[in-house]
């Protein structure tokens, strides 16, 4: 009798977080669409906004959380999470599991990026009234020595010193998941052919799931529609370069690096 390597049917999407933009929902919700797959959102980014068992920026050991997951999802033939870890912190997951456990990086236009992280926390990072403790953890972490020459700001603009760390992400953090060896998946891409998000289930799950035409037909037709919790927020890179202030505009000038705008167009991603 062959034994059964449970912990090939765990997978991962990372992410540099989904911040409330619906095509990153989106994609999570579609993959839990089929009856063989179940997969977690953003879980372990979320748990310590009403948990003190650890800092926002904290997140399980991903060895254990393969274990922990693997056992939650033993009925299923896929199971995984979606955005809670970082490319480049996945190196103790490909020592661990070499191939058996698969995982790739969701990447999106910065623009686009952009404008939902700070966005999600202008709005309280979906918090109650009164509730600002994530959003104090985000204040407390800014590196306000990086933005004493820009437009300046106080603990109340969130609108502006967010844009300011959103920009530091995307020219260190995301920088260093791009140099992560693995599979860069750009979002835009999925959104725009079902044979591609299938060929990227057959990846994540080792050949054992693939959608049919009935349910493919059915998570796209939710690409322009809200989920319960959602707003009707449609954003494109091309409309929010166009709509930039002189100070986001010298934001991008001085933060982001030339190196990162060119890792960027040669993902076809114009800055």
């Amino acid at each position: 009798m062959s034994t059964i390597n449970h912990d090939s049917h765990v997978f991962y999407v990372t992410s540099q977080g989904y911040a409330g933009d619906h095509w990153y929902s989106w994609f999570c919700k579609a993959l839990n669409v089929h009856p063989e797959m179940f997969v977690y959102i953003a879980n372990e980014g979320s748990r310590p906004k009403y948990f003190n068992e650890r800092s926002r920026s904290e997140r399980p050991d991903i060895v254990s959380f393969t274990k922990f997951i693997s056992d939650v999802g033993r009925t299923y033939q896929a199971v995984g999470d979606c955005y809670s870890y970082r490319a480049h912190k996945m190196k103790p997951l490909e020592d661990a599991f070499k191939d058996d456990v698969r995982w790739i990086n969701i990447i999106r236009h910065p623009y686009v990026w952009l404008f939902f992280y700070t966005r999600w926390r202008a709005t309280n990072m979906r918090m109650g009234t009164g509730q600002t403790k994530p959003l104090d953890h985000e204040w407390n972490i800014v590196q306000h020595e990086l933005y004493k020459d820009l437009r300046p700001y106080t603990k109340d603009n969130v609108e502006i010193w967010a844009f300011y760390r959103g920009l530091t992400f995307l020219n260190h953090h995301m920088m260093k998941d791009l140099n992560t060896d693995t599979k860069h998946v750009k979002l835009e891409d999925i959104a725009n052919s079902k044979d591609y998000f299938n060929e990227i289930v057959s990846y994540l799950s080792h050949d054992r799931v693939q959608f049919d035409e009935k349910n493919l037909d059915l998570i796209y037709s939710w690409l322009y529609t809200p989920f319960r919790g959602e707003e009707k927020v449609f954003v494109t890179a091309e409309n929010q370069k166009n709509n930039f202030e002189d100070w986001q505009l010298e934001a991008i000038d001085k933060i982001v690096s030339d190196e990162a705008k060119e890792k960027y167009k040669n993902l076809n991603y114009e800055l």
